[in-house]
């Protein structure tokens, strides 16, 4: 029986086999690095939060403190900008653990200002009890968060 060598052996294409191996690496190398830029990178909109008791989807936009117990904030409901203004009262929490003290506060008074739609047009006031109900539990929830009363 005659053997021969691999170079010379017409069934076996050894062009054809690197290329092929060299697609797929760079497949499964790109692919995976692909999926890990996209599982990495952080969330860089402002969160929409919907409540149960309406079917409106609410975010803040802004949200200013003008004195030690006012402020002002602009939020999206339903994609209408909905300008605010509130009173609200400063107090020292803690949330149930060893260094957990926060300055919390309750916003006593809320009052819609101005409502404007997509297009930047003013637009009557629609809001309801719930809808003022979840402007003051989102605004309440970005001040806290981002530490913005001080106690």
């Amino acid at each position: 029986m005659k053997q021969i060598a691999i170079n010379n052996n017409p069934s076996f294409q050894f062009g054809k086999v690197m290329l092929t191996s060299w697609a797929l690496a760079t497949g499964f190398v790109g692919g995976g690095a692909l999926i890990g830029t996209k599982i990495t990178h952080s969330q860089t909109e402002a969160p929409v939060y919907s409540f149960g008791n309406t079917q409106s989807d609410y975010g803040v936009l802004a949200v200013q403190i003008t004195s030690d117990s006012t402020g002002t904030a602009v939020v999206n409901l339903d994609g209408f900008r909905v300008y605010t203004s509130f009173d609200f009262d400063t107090f020292q929490d803690r949330n149930g653990q060893l260094g957990g003290e926060f300055t919390a506060i309750d916003i006593n008074n809320l009052a819609v200002d101005q409502v404007f739609d997509a297009n930047g047009n003013n637009y009557g006031d629609f809001t309801n009890a719930d809808d003022i109900r979840n402007m003051i539990s989102v605004i309440t929830a970005h001040i806290e968060k981002n530490k913005m009363a001080r106690g």
